[in-house]
């Protein structure tokens, strides 16, 4: 991952002429049209005076990036410029503005940043009061940066804007990385022996911040053996990381994922990675999108799925908690041809169910039975398995049916218990087994000896999952129950033999008896007519060929139960022909 990476960043940086400062200064916010514009807090002074000259307030301009000069640095002390992120006063001024020129004025040998640190420190509870005087009317969902602003000869200066601030960034950065660096070693992602480091601060998931984390041993100096990396490949990293953040970031359901295209050879032309590597261009790749699996509107794996396979791509799924990173899942060298068949896969299944809103099948469907484990949970607690089943589904895994039933049955009984929408999460739950069993992610066994019979187009449509008489018959079953549900409905308005169902949890001993109560009910209606009398029959028939010892679980067997109830009217459609 890191390799396609460096492989993005050293190519922009060569065809846009980025210098080394450029990609040394970072973007501080992420900008978007749902939030607030930033504030900058400017405690500005008058260098002429060597005077303290108040607090200044101005919206943050991702145009002036280069002149703010912000660089995250570490969470318990300054960053590499006295610019930071505005929590409060006292952390962001006294640890992080203050801080700085206690550590760093030492370094600017023309004495500038001394007479600044001099002017904060003697001024440090004026400016405390000014900053919150100023900043006591924003509102709190308002993101503020805070840093210096230099009057000097009668102009404004921004940090960028004086010659030995950028200078200063360098060369602090620079002492950052030859610290506990090594020389004369092969650097770990480009191969050639160079000086290389062991911190290089580019992701937060790979830390040195603990004795434990540094192989070997306990000693600092000899973390550059854990990821010898050398500082032509951190910058090629940290400019291949920033446009992959700004400009390859999705959204896959409330789990944000990075896609880092790759090409397999150097050389080879690809117009797809041209464009991927054009930020332009991929506005207009993300705007022509046709067709989707996860939630984000501009998804771009339709269109990764028509190229050849020159490339691959690497879809890294990043949790950032504070200053820490977690990776939750990356899925590596996924070719365009197995896309390909993600998306011919969801093409089957919804010419199969031929939906009728045009959205067909996307993961949406699976995310509904894989988020929360209860309607209560603040956060979702089951991304794990959720991740699970993305990581299987484009690297061709199994996947277990007992493990899918298990989940959607906890979904669907509360639908119905909840009389909600029972028919929408089965439907659901039914697309989803259809399209892992069209990438072959699920297997079902061939049934042995099907009876030929009028059902017999339904029973095998799904797949081969209805392969037994036991599945069959609860199947047909479920079908043979809604039917009288709605002739409940229809005439009393609600349906109370959903009780007889025992929340969806009945066992193969609940289904035999179950049949028998169908019927009963049917015929106090008056509605065991020839057509219903023929499903019984053949629920019978099934009943009697499976014996006595079904050996399937009981969320698989509701499972086939509540899929008859949904396709209740599809069995009715056979034996009313013409009605």
């Amino acid at each position: 991952m890191l390799t396609a990476i460096r492989e993005i960043g050293r190519r922009l940086r060569g065809t846009n002429s980025i210098d080394e400062l450029s990609t040394l200064i970072q973007e501080p916010f992420q900008i978007t049209p749902k939030k607030p514009t930033p504030v900058v807090i400017f405690i500005t002074v008058n260098l002429d005076r060597d005077k303290y000259d108040g607090v200044q307030l101005e919206e943050y301009e991702s145009t002036k990036v280069d002149r703010y000069l912000f660089r995250k640095g570490p969470s318990n002390g300054p960053n590499p410029m006295p610019v930071a992120h505005f929590t409060d006063v006292e952390k962001t001024f006294t640890k992080k503005i203050l801080a700085w020129f206690k550590e760093y004025q030492k370094l600017d040998e023309t004495g500038m940043a001394a007479r600044l640190g001099d002017v904060l420190q003697k001024n440090q509870q004026k400016i405390t009061q000014d900053i919150n005087d100023k900043i006591k009317d924003i509102d709190k969902e308002t993101k503020k940066l805070l840093t210096v602003k230099v009057k000097k000869k009668n102009r404004c200066n921004y940090l960028g804007d004086l010659a030995i601030f950028p200078q200063l960034l360098r060369q602090i950065v620079n002492a950052q990385v030859a610290k506990g660096s090594a020389l004369n070693q092969v650097c770990s992602i480009c191969g050639q022996k160079k000086q290389v480091t062991g911190d290089p601060r580019i992701y937060r998931f790979y830390t040195i911040d603990k004795p434990g984390f540094i192989a070997g041993g306990f000693n600092e100096a000899n973390a550059w053996k854990n990821f010898p990396l050398c500082y032509e490949c951190k910058l090629d990293i940290e400019e291949g990381r920033r446009f992959v953040e700004e400009n390859l970031r999705f959204n896959f359901y409330s789990l944000e994922y990075y896609l880092i295209p790759r090409l397999l050879v150097s050389g080879v032309q690809s117009e797809l990675m041209e464009i991927l590597l054009d930020s332009q261009k991929l506005i207009s790749l993300k705007s022509g999108a046709k067709k989707k699996i996860t939630s984000d509107n501009y998804e771009i794996l339709e269109t990764i799925s028509r190229e050849k396979d020159v490339l691959t791509v690497n879809l890294l799924f990043l949790k950032k908690e504070q200053s820490a990173e977690r990776i939750l899942l990356l899925i590596e060298d996924i070719f365009p041809s197995r896309i390909k068949e993600i998306f011919d896969a969801k093409d089957r299944v919804d010419a199969l169910f031929q939906e009728d809103d045009g959205a067909g099948f996307n993961f949406g469907k699976v995310r509904t039975f894989f988020a929360k484990s209860s309607e209560g949970k603040k956060n979702n607690d089951l991304d794990k398995y959720f991740l699970e089943i993305i990581d299987a589904t484009f690297l061709g895994k199994k996947i277990d049916f007992t493990f899918l039933t298990k989940f959607y049955l906890a979904v669907i009984r509360k639908e119905f218990i909840e009389d909600r929408y029972f028919k929408a999460r089965v439907n659901d739950a039914l697309m989803g087994v259809m399209f892992f069993k069209e990438l072959g992610l699920l297997t079902f066994q061939e049934a042995k000896s099907m009876n030929e019979s009028i059902f017999s187009n339904v029973l095998t449509k799904y797949g081969g999952m209805l392969n037994s008489p036991a599945k069959q018959g609860v199947f047909l079953l479920g079908a043979l129950t809604q039917l009288l549900l709605n002739k409940q409905y229809a005439e009393r308005g609600a349906a109370p033999f959903r009780k007889h169902l025992k929340g969806l949890k009945m066992d193969g001993r609940d289904f035999r008896a179950l049949l028998p109560k169908v019927r009963n009910k049917l015929e106090e209606y008056g509605s065991f007519d020839k057509g219903k009398a023929q499903i019984a029959e053949e629920v019978s028939r099934a009943f009697l060929k499976a014996g006595e010892n079904w050996k399937i679980a009981a969320d698989e067997l509701n499972f086939y139960f509540v899929c008859g109830m949904n396709l209740a009217e599809e069995i009715a459609g056979i034996v009313y022909q013409g009605k």
